[in-house]
């Protein structure tokens, strides 16, 4: 596969090249008067018109660009594009019926670039102002953009900005509520997700339930699959990028959800006229209620997020945001005592300096703090266990600060050279320490059982610095490559790792354009397999190498078509091997091997999205994802599949608005089944020392139910009004889910040994119901949202 791809990257790059070789020498024949330049690439605008007196978006403003004198109107969220315009600078003027004169705006066009604009026009007729804000985008491999104008209309997403982004290719979830995102094969832990600079330690509720983000602040979601810059760093192999807003052009507005079990709500205000400031937050009420009848805490769960922005002068920009949320539950007064506490807090201060034409600055100072506590099952004392009473016991205590300070720089050299250095250091004094009682092998029988009681504590100070060189360069109008090199250092396993990056992208003849990317991430071992007593001190960071090829081409300035194909090279994976015979037996015969870097694997796929736009009237995209991931765990084993080995999904998303107040909206979503993988790579928390997902259950509970879930689909439908009541507007909608009631199961394939003792057990000892069928191993419970509908109406003021 890797050769084909060598081969697939050495026939697109010279392709071009030929193609304008033979131009270039058709050309030569001709004389000198009568020769043509080589056509120019060209730039994209996009943007939004938004009313300054309400900062809502306009319907059906008219947008023309003047030079060209080609205009086009926004559609029902306000938004307006151009393609294909010649690099320059333009004028834009904008025409609306609240205004009786134009409002008129400059943009710059950059060759192979897109440049986002946000307009505000005031519907008065005298002093007409507007505020652009412009931002270049690189030409970027495998980053795939949402709106979120469009995001809070997908059907069954919740205004959850996560779970919208779900139905963009080569992104998926197990099923509906283990929803931990996987990118284009590889594992939850593998996607490093950043709220404004700020890595978001704890990015969903309950390990995947929804994300603790808040939809309504944000601006942009960006998702970078492969094949990044160096601008990223450790511990990643795909990029989530959040930004929040951090303007306002009116002084107020908010939203305000109120529902029995979790309202919500978010405000923002304009500070001054170079202020703003925004506050959002969650959390649970039922149990406010459940409280006067139950001891219990059920679970629950919190989330808040503030953000402070100010423009310090003309070329410094100061914000500060805190971010932070929270899950828990307390069975701890009932027979089966259980409690579990999880969380993150982090706050951050962020200067953006413009500090010439060429220069800009963008430094960091961070400081995150993840906890977490578990206890699960009554704490034996000394007296217990001489007098043979068993327990089956497990506790986890993690406290971990983080301090963070990250300084990136862009220099601009010449109009076609650009650096990009930067760089990031970090420390965190972490404390963990795990106590268990559990037993050594399994028996119905207690007097075969041998119990182990193990108390596991560490005291660490992790250290990381980080440091990247990246280098943008356009030699010609049609070519523009990016080369970078990253250098990181973790003390955890003591090696500095050198990770090189490039990119390639060529603008053909036609509207197409096409890139090339190569890039080595690595990924650190987990703390616990590091440093626990059944750790490996030795072990290092795991290596994987992308090679991406992507096609990009316009159909017609409303219609998008990406094709992408991608092959992911895995090596030194950090793994042990687990004898699960050896719980049923009394032998000596060790239950584990030591962790190695003894693992490797591969992921190869393709990915194909087709996205169009139809001012006012609808947006929808198709879109399709092929992936094949096999992993083995040391060499002289067979390649088996992964868990995140879902050959294809799909997924369909249209919403059409037969009036500017009125829209209908319909997701269908498939996703081929998975192979049998242990347990614990399905139940996943946030790892408070790695800031990674790792498993709840450890690899050795989750060796003896290996799971596969079989092929899941469904389809969601929405429709929303608009109305305006008592002056607030207001969204009212209905949902349906899953409306053909699709069955999502999950299969368990159990040991052998295990099944008899099951069957030989008396059977007064089990629930009449027991949900497991012994006979064909399968989960009856269906893990899926059964055919449901859901209303409801969000105030904005």
């Amino acid at each position: 596969m890797k050769f084909c791809l060598y081969l697939v990257l050495f026939i697109g790059i010279m392709m071009p090249f030929s193609v304008f070789v033979d131009a270039n020498i058709a050309k030569a024949d001709k004389s000198e008067s009568t020769q043509q330049p080589v056509a120019p690439t060209t730039g994209d605008i996009e943007g939004t018109v938004y009313s300054k007196d309400t900062d809502t978006p306009l319907v059906a403003a008219e947008v023309r660009c003047v030079e060209i004198d080609v205009s086009t109107r926004t559609d029902a969220s306000g938004n307006f594009q151009f393609i294909g315009i010649a690099p320059g600078t333009y004028t834009l003027s904008i025409m609306h019926a609240t205004s009786k004169t134009p409002t008129t705006a400059k943009v710059e066009v950059t060759a192979g670039g897109t440049t986002q604009m946000k307009i505000y026009v005031g519907t008065t007729v005298q002093l007409e102002t507007v505020v652009v804000k412009g931002q270049r985008l690189p030409p970027t491999i495998s980053r795939k953009v949402m709106r979120g104008s469009e995001m809070i209309r997908i059907p069954s997403a919740g205004r959850d900005a996560l779970r919208a982004i779900t139905t963009l290719p080569g992104i998926g979830v197990p099923n509906d509520f283990l929803r931990a995102l996987h990118i284009r094969g590889s594992a939850p832990g593998d996607t490093r997700i950043y709220l404004d600079r700020t890595p978001l330690g704890y990015p969903f509720h309950f390990g995947g339930f929804f994300s603790t983000t808040h939809s309504d602040s944000i601006e942009d979601i960006y998702v970078y699959a492969a094949g990044y810059g160096a601008e990223f760093g450790l511990d990643s192999q795909s990029i989530i990028d959040i930004r929040t807003r951090e303007r306002l052009n009116k002084k107020r507005a908010g939203v305000l959800d109120v529902n029995f079990i979790s309202p919500y709500g978010f405000f923002e205000t304009q500070i001054g006229e170079k202020g703003y400031a925004s506050i959002a937050g969650r959390f649970t009420t039922y149990n406010l209620i459940l409280q006067f009848f139950l001891d219990s805490t059920f679970p629950t769960w919190s989330d808040y997020q503030l953000k402070f922005a100010y423009q310090l002068t003309d070329k410094h920009h100061l914000t500060f945001n805190g971010i932070g949320a929270t899950d828990h539950f307390d069975f701890s007064d009932t027979e089966s005592s259980a409690y579990f506490k999880n969380g993150f807090q982090a706050e951050g201060i962020h200067l953006r300096s413009h500090l010439t034409n060429t220069l800009t600055s963008h430094l960091s100072l961070t400081r995150s703090y993840n906890f977490l506590n578990i206890n699960f099952g009554v704490a034996p004392s000394r007296d217990d266990v001489l007098t043979s009473e068993k327990f089956i016991y497990t506790a986890v205590q993690a406290n971990v600060p983080t301090y963070t300070l990250r300084e990136d720089i862009t220099y601009k050299l010449t109009p076609k050279l650009q650096l990009e250095p930067g760089f990031l250091f970090a420390f965190s004094p972490a404390e963990s320490a795990t106590h268990t009682f559990l037993p050594q092998n399994i028996s119905f029988d207690d007097e075969k059982l041998v119990w182990k009681k193990a108390f596991d504590t560490f005291h660490y100070g992790f250290q990381q610095a980080e440091g990247y060189l990246q280098a943008r360069y356009d030699p010609l109008s049609f070519l523009s490559v990016a080369l970078g090199i990253r250098l990181d250092y973790l003390n955890l396993t003591d090696e500095l790792s050198i990770q090189p990056r490039g990119s390639l992208s060529i603008t053909l003849p036609t509207t197409s354009t096409l890139r090339f990317a190569y890039g080595r991430y690595e990924q650190s071992p987990f703390a616990y397999q590091v440093l626990k007593t059944s750790g490996n001190r030795d072990l290092k960071s795991s290596i994987a190498e992308h090679y991406v090829v992507e096609l990009e081409h316009k159909l017609s300035p409303q219609t998008e078509l990406k094709f992408a194909l991608y092959y992911k090279d895995l090596r030194k994976l950090v793994n042990r091997s687990i004898n699960v015979d050896a719980l049923f037996d009394d032998s000596d015969t060790p239950l584990t091997t030591p962790y190695r870097n003894q693992g490797t694997g591969f992921v190869n796929g393709a990915e194909l999205f087709l996205r169009h736009r139809v001012s006012e009237k609808f947006f929808g995209w198709l879109s399709y994802a092929y992936t094949h991931a096999e992993r083995r765990e040391t060499p002289d084993v067979p390649y088996k599949p992964f868990l995140f080995d879902n050959t294809h999904i799909v997924s369909l998303v249209a919403n059409y608005s037969p009036t500017p107040k009125n829209d209908i909206g319909a997701k269908w979503q498939y996703v081929s089944g998975t192979s049998a993988v242990p347990l614990s790579t399905l139940l996943m928390i946030q790892d408070p020392v790695t800031l990674g997902m790792h498993p709840l259950l450890s690899d050795v509970t989750g060796a003896i139910a290996p799971a596969a879930f079989q092929a899941y689909h469904r389809l969601d439908l929405r429709l929303s009004r608009k109305r305006t009541q008592w002056g607030i507007p207001i969204t009212e909608f209905i949902e349906v889910w899953n409306v053909y009631n699709s069955q999502n199961k999950i299969n368990f394939s159990f040991p052998d040994k295990l099944v008899t003792e099951f069957k030989a057990a008396d059977s007064e000892e089990f629930p009449e119901e027991f949900p497991i069928d012994l006979e064909t191993s399968e989960y009856k419970s269906p893990v899926r949202f059964p055919f449901n509908f859901t209303f409801g109406a969000t105030y904005e003021f």
